[in-house]
């Protein structure tokens, strides 16, 4: 409806345009299109109605702009994109800044490892015993130490990577002790006793920094090859199928005592390596058992490598209820 027009010109139903205004003392005049009647007090209301309507609609329309307007100045500014240069794209980025740290980080811990094992294998001749071990010592020390400080500036991941140096390091002390104080020719009894050692004392130094990942799994993945190494340098494959599946069954058994996931997944994953290997070889033995003796360890071991299994569905099933 046009408001400039005189709204006599025009019908208040329908909103046709009269070809001449209405007289106001016409006798009851009526809209020819819709049959309105255009006089009378009724149509004089309707006339009013229509315009405060009109009046209505008009400040609604400058209050909804007044409003855009409001939120337009309260809204925080946006910066606006880029716009790249004429054939000149601009290119996304092509990893997160904390990935690229990270990997730096894993790098610069592989290349400082990489370097105490030149040194204390390739250099080892250089130096007296003395400063040998006064350096290889210090060197884990400091590498034990440090972590307990970048933890207190929040530098977690940092922490990581130097705990997992100080673990190469101390793997090193004991290469190094076997070449100055055991240079017996028994060298898997003495890696058997030299890495329990190392995964005891790392399980305690996991305590002391809970809130590092890397240093319990690591002590879990050590703890696998003692009782292993022993049975091997024994000779006997009935001994190695009866440590494989020892090593297994002390995985079922530490996984309930585990809170952390990496940890028990750790132990759950070496356990089903472990005992799937002394399945095999247990049930390789028994296919080729000669004697009654035989038969009855190889007998054993599958039993073993049984109980084994069952136990650890039982874990696993009191784990999901």
């Amino acid at each position: 409806m046009d408001p400039t027009r005189p709204h006599t010109d025009r019908c208040p139903g329908c909103g046709w345009y009269l070809p001449a205004p209405v007289p106001p003392m016409a006798p009851a005049p009526a809209c020819p299109r819709c049959g309105t009647t255009l006089v009378g007090p009724a149509a004089d209301e309707l006339r009013d109605t229509d315009r405060a309507i009109l009046r209505l609609d008009a400040e609604r329309g400058r209050l909804l702009m007044r409003r855009a307007q409001l939120l337009a100045h309260l809204r925080p500014a946006v910066p606006a994109a880029p716009t790249p240069a004429w054939g000149r794209p601009v290119a996304a980025p092509d990893a997160a800044p904390r990935t690229v740290q990270h990997l730096l980080l894993a790098l610069g811990g592989l290349l400082l490892a990489v370097a105490a094992i030149a040194f204390t294998v390739l250099s080892w001749g250089h130096l007296g015993i003395a400063g040998r071990s006064a350096v290889l010592g210090a060197l884990t020390l400091a590498a034990a130490a440090v972590p307990f400080l970048l933890l207190r500036r929040s530098l977690t991941a940092t922490a990581e990577v130097v705990a997992c140096l100080a673990l190469v390091l101390l793997l090193l002390d004991a290469y190094a002790l076997r070449r100055v104080a055991f240079p017996g020719p028994d060298g898997l009894r003495y890696a058997a006793v030299a890495l329990a050692v190392v995964s005891a004392a790392w399980t305690g130094y996991a305590r002391l920094l809970p809130r590092l990942a890397l240093p319990l799994p690591l002590a879990l993945v050590l703890a696998q090859l003692p009782l292993c190494l022993w049975a091997w340098a024994s000779g006997s494959a009935y001994a190695t199928a009866t440590a494989l599946l020892a090593t297994a069954a002390l995985d079922t058994v530490a996984i309930p005592s585990l809170r952390r996931p990496g940890p028990r997944l750790t132990a759950a994953v070496s356990g089903t390596a472990l005992g799937l290997c002394g399945l095999l070889l247990a049930g390789a033995l028994s296919a080729t058992a000669t004697g009654t003796g035989a038969a009855l360890r190889a007998s054993g071991l599958l039993l073993g490598a049984a109980a084994v299994a069952g136990a650890a569905a039982l874990r696993c099933w009191l784990l999901v209820r």
